[in-house]
Formats: structure tokens, sequence, C-alpha cells
């Protein structure tokens, strides 16, 4: 009888590895190879991964009415609800002890003044980047230089300062505890460049500590300035984010939620 529950127990365990196994392996995908003149084939170029972002039922999604504030986060959580309209998903990275670790980002544009960018959590609090008109040109600049480089095998794997390859875009950050709840704020700029990981390129958007424009406005529970931020991102991310950040999508996602938010007259009578 203690044979078989022993056996039984240990086909279980076995199961549940496999299972766990399998799933982690799902996930991931290659990422960017890269072979220059310098290049060695390693294998350890699969421990970096990409993603590939459908975008084919992105366009057909249409844009969700943000939601009040109501009274409770206005007073205590500074709840940004009406602040941004969310778009979709996307994926980028983030250097972590282990190693870079894929995170999923909302695609955003402000109700306000029309910013768009991104928000993901960022060790334990929540990151809203935001790129005016002037913001993204940069931005795009800087993404198709280095994928004009990356083309022609122009990028260096011990550069010094590749980090800073392509200048510099101003952006704004909001930041918060949880993703409904990002009282902070700063404005500054973060650096445009590349890095090898692993034999593996990375497009790197990076930028210091930004102070805190509203921590007299909160007071001591909050941070005087953000984290200092580090986003990488493989080719096919640099695309969706191309996509998001181009002036003709910026217009057509603008229509599209005035569209949804024009009241009708009043009935005469």
């Amino acid at each position: 009888m203690k044979k078989n529950i022993i056996y039984a127990v240990a086909l279980c365990v076995l199961g549940m590895f496999a299972v766990s196994c399998s799933s982690t392996k799902s996930v991931q995908s290659p990422a960017d190879e890269y072979e220059d003149e310098t290049a060695q084939v390693a294998e350890d170029a699969e421990n970096g991964d990409a993603v590939e972002i459908k975008s084919s039922n992105k366009k057909e999604k249409k844009q969700k009415d943000p939601k009040k504030k109501n009274f409770i986060q206005e007073m205590f959580t500074f709840g940004n609800r009406d602040d941004y309209n969310k778009l979709y998903e996307i994926s980028l990275y983030e250097k972590e002890i282990t190693g870079m670790k894929e995170k999923r980002a909302t695609a955003l544009l402000r109700t306000d003044n029309y910013m768009t960018g991104f928000g993901c959590y960022y060790m334990m609090a929540y990151y809203i980047v935001q790129f005016d008109e002037i913001g993204r040109t940069k931005l795009r600049q800087g993404i198709e230089s280095y994928l004009s480089d990356f083309e022609n095998k122009n990028l260096q794997r011990k550069g010094k300062h590749t980090d800073r390859a392509y200048g510099k875009t101003p952006y704004r950050l909001d930041w918060g505890t949880v993703s409904s709840s990002t009282p902070n704020k700063g404005t500054g700029e973060g650096y445009m460049g590349y890095e090898f990981i692993k034999g593996s390129p990375y497009f790197v958007l990076s930028n210091y500590a930004f102070s805190n424009d509203n921590y007299e406005r909160i007071g001591d529970t909050t941070s005087r300035e953000s984290l200092p931020l580090s986003f990488y991102f493989t080719r096919a991310q640099l695309r969706e984010v191309l996509e998001l950040i181009s002036e003709d999508n910026v217009k057509k996602v603008v229509a599209e939620m005035n569209e949804n938010y024009i009241t009708t007259g009043a009935d005469e009578y």
C-alpha cells in the first residue's frame, strides 16, 4: 500500500514539473540575432526574448469611454481613470537581477493634451511614460536610426556609451503604487541608445530620476523623485512603438475618442 502511495505522489510531482516547464517555455521566443564580423554563434542568445505582437485585432477594438472618478478616488487615491484612454497591450523588457524579463505594458493616450505613451510596473511602482509631439518625433528618429544601424551592421558590441547613441527625447512620467492611482508627476529627458545582452542587441530608453512636481502637494507619504528607469526593446517591439507614436495613429485615435464623446442635440418639439 505504501509503495502505491509513493508511486502516485511521484507521478503527480513529475506531472506538475512538466506543466511548469512547458508553460514557461511557451512565453518566450528568440531575441534579435546580430551577426557581424566579430559575432560568435552562441547558444546563450536563446536566453533573450522577443515578443511578436499581433495587431490585427487591435484596430478592430473600439475605444472605451473612461469611467468617472468617484468621491473616494478624488479625495484619497488620486484616481486617474479620466486622464487616460487605454488602447491595447504592447510588451517591453526590463533588466532584473535574474536577467531580462518581459513585461506587459498598456498603450495610452492622455485625454487632455493627447500625449501618447505606455504604462507598466517597474519594480514596486506603476509608471506611465508620455510623449508630446516633439518627444514622439525625437523618439521615432532614434528608433529609425537604431533599426538602420542594425540592418547595416553598424552596432558596436563593446562601444562606449552606446546607451546614449541616439541622443535625448523629452517626456513626462506619472507614477504611483497602482495603475489606477498615479499622483506623482515629473518631466525631463531620457536617453536613447542600445545595449548588447548575452549577444543580442536591445534598443534602450532610459532616464535618471525625475523630480516629483507634486511632492509638496501630496506630502511625505510619497517620494521626492522617480526611480531611474531603463526600458529595453527588440525590433518587433519597436515596430509596435513606432505605430503607437505615429502622428497618423494619434490623430486617428483622437478622432475616434471624440466621436464617442459627442452628445446628441436636444429634442425639438
